[in-house]
């Protein structure tokens, strides 16, 4: 199964650590949005462009929104933190 954990809040692990854990027995991505584009997850990430952009963050696959609703349609299941 494809999952993708999108995550705003860079402080909060639990997110992560979930995802990490599903990432075992699926396929697992991350799509950072607003401050959570300063998390540095250790699985597939991707970053708002916008976002990072506006936060001088350069580390992740940056996507545009055109490419984030696609997104929504290619994984199986959708969590929002």
């Amino acid at each position: 199964m494809k999952i993708l954990h999108i995550i705003r809040n860079p402080n909060d692990v639990t997110p992560l650590e979930i995802a990490k854990a599903q990432s075992k027995d699926n396929e697992v991505a991350i799509l950072l949005l607003q401050d959570a584009v300063y998390a540095k997850p250790d699985l597939t990430t991707y970053a708002c462009s916008e976002d990072a952009e506006a936060r001088g963050v350069t580390r992740h696959e940056c996507v545009g929104y055109e490419r984030i609703v696609e997104m929504l349609f290619e994984y199986d299941k959708v969590v929002s933190w």
